[in-house]
């Protein structure tokens, strides 16, 4: 199956950001306000230099970290005209970040990542808000609002970082309740009728003592696939997330920030695949073939009508700032998700490979930090990390209509349907520490040191039908009730440990010039292949490792104006876990394998670069070089066990490059206007493990382009805009179903839908 993304949206929009309430100072409202437009001040926005980034757990210039970093922040981010998580992954080198079939955020940075969807397997880019780590997948494909700025560290974070940040880590900071009295807003509406609502209101409520703030983000679209079985449309969005906060400062040496947030995902069906093969199925008298879909956006999908998502967490951040030198940290959070599925994989109007899910996760976490900040000598930050989570996934799959050999699977005696429950619990407990020492007032080193240790246990239950009026989908029939045929049950229990060490090495060659070298390694816990159904095949699958060595380079010109930051590196990546698809070489029936690949290797490079040549002109460039391979790996293909590591990495690929430009330009002394274009190319892309051609994402462009009207000091701005403006319709995921019952087919987007307002 494959799942695309990049539906070209052209989108007209009101934005009010710093609306004054209760007398608050424009400058106060500027700097904490929601997106405010671009204007003759442009130039005056803070350079890269002034960026301020956390990426170490502590304040710090981004061009004085040693790690390859690309932040985001309000401006940026509205340039982009990113209303979700994906929309930094173009203006990111190296870095594949969509959504796969089951609502799942796919990313992978340097080729490292994770794209199966189910709770057994961790993600390879760990996502953290306000410094908690998301640990489903579905729940970390945010949407962006109310957001300070976004950070994405390339490269292994194993030291100061929680769970499986293995491939990096992508941190998102929320603003912080303020001062003064603050709102913004932001209406956009366009075709697909697509409506995009966002709104913030911040200040105090007892002084400078207690301050609060409410967000809200609201997302609805129609479908774009037209689906010839139901005469509906498919793939439709209707999401509502929220946040709130709240700021005590009892005095100026202690803070407690308490953060509520929740998300609800309701929309009409789930994303339908297109099927990219013919594919043959069992009928009452005989058998039906289906021909390839006649086009990108016609679907054919009987079992596609439920994908709901619940989610909320709470978090309290309390901070004592001991001295001006030393911090104590602690982060408390308790998370819930719940998320409802049918998946139609075989992608026609047959129960031949039909998904049901019903998923319920909780988790919480502990961490406790301590700060010493000297910069002139010592800086060192370490602590203790505890994390939990509780995992119980309600699984079936109707197969009643599914063929083996040109007969159905019935024949055989194979259960038409079947049901599954698996639970699963993870206790992680983790030490770390890392220090920065300046050597001379230029040359400094840093050395950091993690120590985790991972109990997890599994456990599944079965029942299997063997009647095809039976289904999972239309009607589930009570678990272990004595409807169906009981299986034995399963469970496993195992411990994964790891040392995951840090070195760095940078030196302040003059004001303007960071160069720096590097040596991390990553660490991935292991765990239970959560579609097992045997003793066996319910082994646990290893961990993963990455060591991974990087140099690079951060550069200041022109007093500021011009930044241009690079990197090289070479990540050696052991015992990958990878999902593939198959037919079992005795039987023919449709399996799935997870398995640790042998290892995969890559190098590649990074340049960034950010100039304002004049006042009111901003460009923005990012290139990213990948030579990324697997090596000996054998899975199942065509029935067949089948050497792949000739073949691409998926979503790893090997060139990506983007170029920006924002201009403003005063219309009158109240009036400006603003002018923006952005393109990016990526090259061919593997979407599943097999790499096939017709899975295959080939190269591919994409442009945006907006323009705007800004009011007297950038209170409103009117806005038109256009994403994906050449209409390419990009392929973000596959399944390789061909050698099962089912075959290879895809889930396809137009150009994304235009709104005005």
């Amino acid at each position: 199956m494959k799942v695309s993304s990049g539906i070209g949206r052209i989108r007209a929009a009101v934005l009010a950001s710093a609306i004054g309430l209760m007398g608050a100072p424009v400058g106060a409202m500027a700097q904490d306000a929601g997106p405010p437009a671009d204007t003759e001040a442009q130039a005056d926005d803070p350079l890269p230099g002034d960026i301020v980034v956390t990426a170490r757990r502590r304040a710090e210039s981004l061009q004085d970290v040693p790690i390859s970093i690309s932040a985001f922040g309000e401006d940026a981010l509205s340039n982009l005209q990113a209303d979700t998580l994906s929309g930094i992954q173009y203006a990111t080198p190296n870095l594949y970040l969509d959504q796969g079939d089951a609502g799942n955020a796919v990313i992978y940075i340097r080729g490292v990542g994770q794209n199966d969807s189910l709770a057994f397997a961790d993600p390879g880019v760990g996502v953290y808000v306000d410094d908690v780590f998301i640990s489903r997948s579905q729940a970390a494909f945010l949407e962006v609002f109310d957001v300070e700025r976004i950070e994405v560290l390339r490269g292994p974070q194993g030291t100061l970082y929680g769970r499986n940040t293995i491939g990096g880590a992508i941190k998102f900071v929320s603003t912080r309740p303020t001062r003064d009295v603050t709102a913004y807003g932001e209406v956009g509406y366009g075709n697909f009728d697509s409506l995009i609502l966002k709104g913030r209101l911040s200040g105090p409520i007892a002084g400078d003592t207690l301050r609060a703030k409410v967000a809200f983000a609201y997302s609805k679209r129609d479908g774009y696939n037209q689906n010839s079985f139901t005469g509906q449309d498919d793939g439709d969005v209707d999401t509502l997330s929220g946040r709130v906060s709240l700021l005590f400062e009892p005095s100026s040496d202690v803070e407690f920030l308490l953060s509520a947030d929740g998300r609800v995902d309701r929309p009409d069906t789930s994303r339908s695949p297109v099927r990219e093969t013919p594919l043959t199925g069992a009928i009452p008298g005989g058998l039906v073939t289906f021909p390839a879909s006649p086009g990108d956006y016609q679907v054919d999908t009987n079992a596609n009508g439920l994908s709901d998502q619940t989610g909320w967490g709470v978090a309290l951040t309390s901070r004592w700032f001991v001295n001006d030198k030393v911090t104590v940290e602690s982060i408390t959070s308790y998370r819930e998700f719940r998320f409802d599925l049918n998946l139609d994989t075989d992608g026609s109007r047959l129960p031949i490979l039909d998904i049901l899910l019903n998923q319920d996760q909780r988790q919480f976490s502990q961490e406790l930090r301590l700060t010493y900040e000297d910069p002139d000598n010592l800086t060192f930050t370490g602590g203790l990390y505890y994390f939990y989570d509780d995992d119980t996934t309600f699984s079936g799959v109707d197969n009643g209509a599914a063929t083996i050999f040109g007969f159905p699977v019935t024949l055989f005696g194979f259960a038409s349907s079947s049901l599954a429950e698996t639970r699963q619990e993870t206790n992680s407990y983790a030490i770390f520490g890392d220090a920065t020492y300046q050597l001379t007032d230029r040359l400094s080193i840093s050395a950091g040191l993690r120590y985790t240790t991972e109990d997890r246990s599994s456990g599944r239950l079965f029942e299997n039908f063997f009647n095809p009026a039976i289904s999972t989908i239309r009607n589930t029939p009570p678990f272990l009730a004595g409807v169906g045929v009981a299986g034995r049950p399963i469970n496993g229990e195992a411990s994964f440990d790891a040392f995951t060490p840090r070195g760095s090495i940078s030196y302040q060659a003059s004001d303007d010039v960071l160069l720096y070298a590097s040596a991390s390694r990553g660490f991935k816990s292991g765990g239970f292949d959560g579609r097992a159904s045997t003793d066996f095949a319910f082994q646990p699958f290893r961990p993963e490792f990455v060591w991974s060595y990087e140099g690079g380079a951060k550069t200041s010109w022109l007093d500021g104006r011009l930044t241009l930051n690079g990197s090289v590196f070479y990540n050696d990546y052991t015992d990958v876990q990878v999902t593939s698809f198959g037919s079992d070489p005795v039987t023919g029936v449709f399996v799935s394998l997870f398995t640790n690949a042998a290892s995969a290797s890559a190098w590649g490079a990074e340049l960034e670069l950010l100039a304002q040549p004049t006042d009111g002109l901003a460009i923005t460039g990012s290139l990213g070089l990948l030579d990324a391979n697997y090596d000996r790996f054998d899975i199942l293909v065509g029935g067949v066990v089948t050497d792949v590591s000739d073949r691409r990495v998926v979503n790893a690929p090997d060139f990506n490059a983007s170029l920006g430009a924002t201009y403003t330009a005063p219309l009158s002394s109240y009036l400006s206007a603003t002018f923006h274009v952005d393109g990016s190319y990526r090259s061919t892309v593997a979407t599943e493990i097999t790499d096939s051609p017709l899975l295959r994402q080939e190269g591919y462009e994409r442009i945006n382009a907006f323009v705007a009207l800004n009011g007297p000091q950038d209170r409103w701005q009117l806005r038109a805009g256009v994403e994906n403006l050449t209409d390419r319709n990009v392929r973000v995921q596959g399944f390789n179903l061909r050698s099962s019952p089912a075959s290879r087919s895809a889930s396809s987007a137009p150009r994304a839908p235009m709104t005005c307002a």
